[in-house]
């Protein structure tokens, strides 16, 4: 086989007529019309699927465009183009803040804009907090053994005198039109169902109980009690329609079912064909009328989580747990099944789990509205959200915030306004005031490749910003920052004041990634900017190209100033080596002009026969390099050299 050229047995590549190298290969080019080396700019997504996914992605300028307008997808994708993503990734983004990207109750044009405040409308200086609305629109809230009444949406609050002795804390609420029922347990001896029918309280049942009834829900026309006998839990399904209550209504012969007593019933709620109880076992109860008789009909255990909420809406359940072993929340959903007459829960999706250290953050109530399931969380030691799975488009975002820390007992909505329950600390009611900022934080985007690219612009598109209101733009070049909307990385790209936006803005990054957040602001709650889009520009970065190199892969060798010789099997030898590289990391240096590449052999042409017509017979090769041209030619062994005529190089961006 003929000696292939290399550095170890060629001392002057030049005076051969050489003018490449691949890595120690010496080669000859085949440059000439119709066969020219071409160097240009890699496209950011070359070779990849076409990343348009909404209208601000087409531009007329140079470059790629990432870009977001809608956020209804909720929270928590962290990479923007995924190989494995789905239609939903290009409406979803990473985090938010005081933000709603639902806007699924204004009947606008789709933006994103500022989430109202809380106030705290009472004070709760107990624990044992619940609360319940009747249907004439009247809010009861238990506070220890008080109770609170509000006849105004929750704008005023009074104590209620219930002319009744109540020896032990509130453990329950469950309104039945204008009746509100009551249970109290104080864990070591007796308790109370109680009743408020619109004008006095009653006192139902006493002494039911060792530890107490530790729970009231009015579910299809049923209340539903649990209690504890301090070695028994229970569960009893009574309907209050009409009926005169005795001491035997709730004993242990009447019970629905039974538990440990170590575990508790958390929230009970009606799921259509069943009556869902959760209990903190992990275990979720399916309960159904049949013939007049609630009866127990299956049975979905939670493996190592204990179940602490639950609601359904739109056919679809939704739970919120604790982990046994730590306090960490989670938010699921799932299907309600039927198999062998019985009901259970199947297709369980985890949607959101808290993690924070030294927090609890056990999602404690659910609540469902027209449009959304509304659970809460305590984040920190001094927050508390609301978050709302939004049920057109399934996705999940934070919500309102309670300037208090503890766990959310109760959720309802009075004349349009949310009031929240926040344990301990006191009565939240949503305001008509704009927070005065808020964020959101979007993927992280890197057009599906590790690349570096050129960002070069960014632009925001608005609703005309009234007075004062201002949005910023930020972006992060490093992926960790989607976790820290503080992180010190963000750097401001502009800050828009007054008008629509829609001018791009010009950003110089070289990075692999780009994370976006944009931050709104008002600086008097009563109007709030509206963001209709956000987008970044990115061009791919002048170091990063390609190369096709046409290599002449003939027997026929050509010297400069000596007569052409016939080495018998070379281009045969010449192009298997080649082939070889395919797929290989390499340094291509071409001599003149002087350029070092190092990258990956993509791909080798098939032999390719020269036109006789436009010059001498021969036949070559194109191999193409994608990578990163080098700044420095300190590594170059031919620099000394004389290169080839450089008629025939085609340069594009490079």
């Amino acid at each position: 086989m003929p000696r292939i050229p290399t550095s170890s047995n060629i001392k002057n590549p030049k005076r051969y007529g050489y003018d490449v190298s691949i890595d120690n290969i010496y080669l000859r080019t085949a440059v000439g019309p119709g066969r020219e080396m071409q160097i240009q700019s890699s496209g950011v997504q070359e070779g990849q699927i076409n990343v348009k996914q909404n209208p601000e992605d087409f531009t007329s300028n140079l470059g790629r465009i990432y870009s977001r307008n809608n956020f209804t997808g909720g929270q928590g994708l962290d990479t923007a183009h995924r190989a494995s993503g789905t239609s939903k990734d290009t409406t979803r983004f990473w985090d938010s803040k005081g933000v709603d990207v639902f806007h699924g109750d204004d009947e606008t044009s789709y933006h994103t804009h500022l989430l109202f405040t809380t106030a705290s409308e009472l004070t709760l200086s107990s624990s044992n907090n619940y609360i319940a609305q009747t249907t004439n629109g009247d809010l009861y809230v238990t506070d220890g053994t008080a109770i609170k009444k509000s006849t105004n949406n929750g704008d005023d609050w009074s104590t209620v005198s219930t002319g009744l002795t109540i020896n032990h804390n509130f453990t329950g609420a469950a309104a039945v039109g204008d009746q509100v029922y009551f249970t109290t347990a104080n864990g070591t001896s007796g308790s109370e169902l109680i009743l408020y029918n619109g004008s006095s309280f009653s006192e139902l049942s006493h002494d039911q109980t060792s530890n107490g009834l530790t729970g009231v829900w009015f579910q299809k026309n049923q209340l539903f009690i649990s209690g504890d006998d301090g070695t028994v839990g229970y569960l009893w399904a009574v309907s209050p329609l009409g009926k005169s209550w005795t001491s035997s209504d709730l004993t242990e012969a009447s019970a629905l079912l039974t538990f440990e007593d170590s575990h508790s019933i958390s929230q009970v709620v009606d799921a259509g064909a069943v009556v869902l109880a959760a209990s903190t076992s992990g275990d979720i109860f399916s309960i159904k009328d049949i013939s007049g008789t609630m009866t127990l009909k299956g049975q979905t255990n939670i493996p190592f989580e204990e179940v602490h909420s639950i609601a359904a809406a739109e056919g679809i359940i939704f739970f919120g747990t604790k982990e046994k072993a730590r306090s960490v929340g989670r938010f699921y959903r799932a299907d309600l099944s039927v198999a062998d007459d019985l009901y259970v829960l199947s297709n369980r999706q985890l949607i959101k789990e808290w993690v924070v250290s030294g927090q609890d953050t056990t999602p404690k109530h659910m609540f469902v509205s027209r449009d959304s399931v509304y659970t809460g969380v305590k984040e920190s030691g001094s927050e508390s959200y609301l978050w709302r799975y939004y049920l057109p488009t399934a996705g999940f975002a934070r919500d309102l915030e309670m300037g208090a820390s503890g766990f959310i007992t109760g959720i309802t909505q009075s004349n349009g306004k949310f009031l929240i329950v926040v344990e301990s600390s006191g009565v939240f009611k949503e305001t008509s005031t704009f927070e005065s900022e808020g964020y959101l934080i979007l993927s992280a985007a890197d057009f599906f490749t590790a690349e570096s690219k050129q960002f070069v612009g960014a632009e925001l598109s608005t609703f005309t910003l009234a007075t004062n209101t201002s949005i910023d733009l930020f972006y992060s070049t490093k992926f960790e920052a989607l976790d820290n909307p503080d992180d010190s990385s963000f750097i401001k790209a502009f800050t828009q004041v007054g008008g629509v936006g829609d001018t791009e803005q010009q950003i110089e990054e070289v990075s692999r990634y780009i994370v976006g957040k944009v931050v709104l602001k008002t600086s008097d709650g009563a109007s709030t900017p509206k963001v209709k889009s956000i987008q970044f520009r990115a061009l791919a970065r002048p170091e990063l190209v390609v190369a096709q190199i046409p290599i002449n892969i003939s027997d026929r060798v050509e010297r400069p100033g000596r007569k052409p010789i016939k080495v018998k099997g070379l281009g045969d030898a010449l192009y298997s080596t080649l082939r070889d590289k395919e797929g290989d990391s390499v340094t291509v240096e071409i001599f003149s002009p002087q350029e070092i590449i190092k990258g990956v052999v993509e791909r080798i042409s098939y032999p390719i026969s020269s036109n006789v017509e436009r010059g001498s017979v021969m036949q070559y090769a194109i191999i193409t390099v994608r990578g990163t041209r080098q700044a420095s030619l300190d590594d170059i062994t031919s620099i000394h050299v004389l290169g080839i005529n450089a008629l025939g190089q085609v340069r594009f961006g490079a």
